[in-house]
């Protein structure tokens, strides 16, 4: 079996192990970048504007409103460059608003001293892509629904991070241990060095050979632990056909649900010394934290005194350990999608998937005032479900891991009624609900398991996605 060598985006995280001083100076570059990407935003913003303002003059001289958005006057708009040029004008000037009693004045951005000034250019970056984005999906050069325009970040609420880049021929940022990672500093902050929770050992010895090359980090909060994602680009050996076990194993077929997280055609073995399995739910390890968060949100809920300024320590206590489970419970549910997608693609050679429309799924059943919607608590309490089931980040993930092992991918489309068709004889049960977990034939008496009777379907019935 021949490789080929295929140059790749690659990330890797590392958990870092910092004390009070190190957090001051992360939080500081993270407070320059929300800053500098509000900053980019309200420049890209106040363009947006003069262009609305265009047309709706426009529209108030009856002009409908898709005949004024064509005609409306052309107002140039700005790049990243154009904010950035900007920045470098204005960034010192003095505060020229009402000062506080005793307070001296300042320039307006004092947020950018001691900080390199990567961490706010690749803000403007973000800003500039993130309206791009937007204006791409208004003209219709983007697929997908309609975007929505970008939000200023709020202090607080978003969540603390920054990125850097550097010049991968005189690379800055760089290893200087198995659990040491340099980062370079700016405008009078020198240099320093985080320590990594665990060892980058392996990362180092693809770096030292020449397979990686690190091409910027980002360095993000969740909860009370920091964490940095090392981007590299990696000359990474991929194989032309599957292995010789996947070419025996031959197609799965896979249906995502909500009660088993996945349901599968053949048994797949996640771990070592475990039974392989056909139908696969959600970790005790998940769902007991889920109780833990459940119980903390409780305690917090307790605590708090509606309408005081300032809350207790208790319950200052109680909201810091419901960001520590909540932070918690979201890495333990990446961690296991990661693990069944990794399994699929090196247990099988091809893999049937469902196409699903992940939106209209979890969409509301309110409805409106004229014809309000039904059951729609039980509605939101299912959406809630299939976006804790992660359905498309699983998807996502076989999708690429399946290049990465030569594995094909088939998909049945949107709505294909793989749970309502008998696998054995294709008779269709049109009266099948939500409630019933388990199918039976009224032709061939058949009696199986809703889940697997879908994943059948779903094998028989897909095609290999070009």
């Amino acid at each position: 079996m021949s490789q080929v060598t295929t140059e790749i985006k690659r990330a890797y995280r590392f958990a870092l192990d910092v004390g009070p001083t190190q957090i001051e100076i992360l939080q500081r570059y993270a407070t320059a970048s929300r800053c500098a990407y509000n900053f980019a935003h309200a420049f890209f913003l106040a363009h947006d504007r003069m262009w609305e303002r265009g047309r709706n003059v426009l529209m108030a001289g009856g002009m409908d409103r898709r005949e004024a958005t064509a005609k409306a006057p052309k107002v140039k708009r700005p790049g990243r460059n154009h904010a950035q040029a900007f920045w470098r004008a204005t960034h010192g000037e003095p505060f020229i608003g009402p000062l506080r009693e005793g307070e001296e004045r300042r320039p307006v951005f004092a947020w950018w001293e001691k900080v390199h000034n990567r961490a706010y250019y690749t803000a403007f970056e973000d800003a500039a892509v993130a309206w791009q984005n937007h204006m791409n999906s208004r003209t219709g050069r983007r697929a997908g629904a309609m975007m929505g325009k970008p939000h200023f970040k709020a202090q607080g609420r978003c969540r603390e991070s920054f990125r850097i880049v550097h010049d991968v021929k005189n690379p800055s940022i760089r290893f200087t241990g198995p659990r040491r990672l340099r980062i370079p500093g700016g405008g009078g902050q020198a240099a320093f060095t985080v320590r990594l929770h665990q060892k980058a050992a392996s990362l180092i010895a693809l770096i030292e050979e020449g397979t990686a090359v690190i091409t910027s980090v980002t360095v993000t909060r969740h909860a009370h632990r920091w964490y940095a994602s090392v981007l590299c680009t990696v000359h990474q050996h991929i194989p032309d056909q599957p292995t010789r076990r996947q070419r025996a194993a031959g197609r799965v077929g896979a249906d995502l649900g909500v009660l088993n997280r996945l349901a599968l055609t053949d048994p797949l073995t996640l771990t070592a010394g475990q039974d392989p399995q056909t139908l696969i739910g959600k970790p005790h390890y998940v769902a007991s934290t889920e109780r833990k968060l459940l119980r903390a949100e409780r305690q917090m809920a307790r605590r708090r005194v509606k309408g005081a300024e300032q809350q207790s320590k208790g319950y200052e206590e109680a909201k810091a350990k419901v960001a520590k489970l909540k932070a918690q419970l979201a890495m333990r549910r990446a961690s296991n999608l990661h693990l069944i997608s990794k399994r699929l693609v090196q247990q099988y050679g091809e893999i049937a998937l469902e196409t699903l429309n992940v939106k209209g799924m979890t969409s509301s059943a309110k409805g409106i005032v004229e014809n309000p919607g039904r059951n729609v608590r039980a509605k939101a309490g299912l959406n809630r479900a299939i976006l804790e089931a992660s359905f498309g980040e699983l998807n996502r993930q076989i999708e690429y891991k399946a290049r990465w092992h030569a594995v094909t991918i088939a998909r049945v489309p949107t709505y294909f009624a793989s749970s309502r068709l008998c696998s054995n004889c294709g008779w269709k049960n049109t009266t099948q609900t939500l409630k019933d977990r388990t199918f039976r034939c009224l032709e061939c008496n058949m009696v199986l398991d809703r889940d697997l009777n879908a994943a059948r379907n779903i094998k028989k019935h897909a095609v290999p996605v070009q």
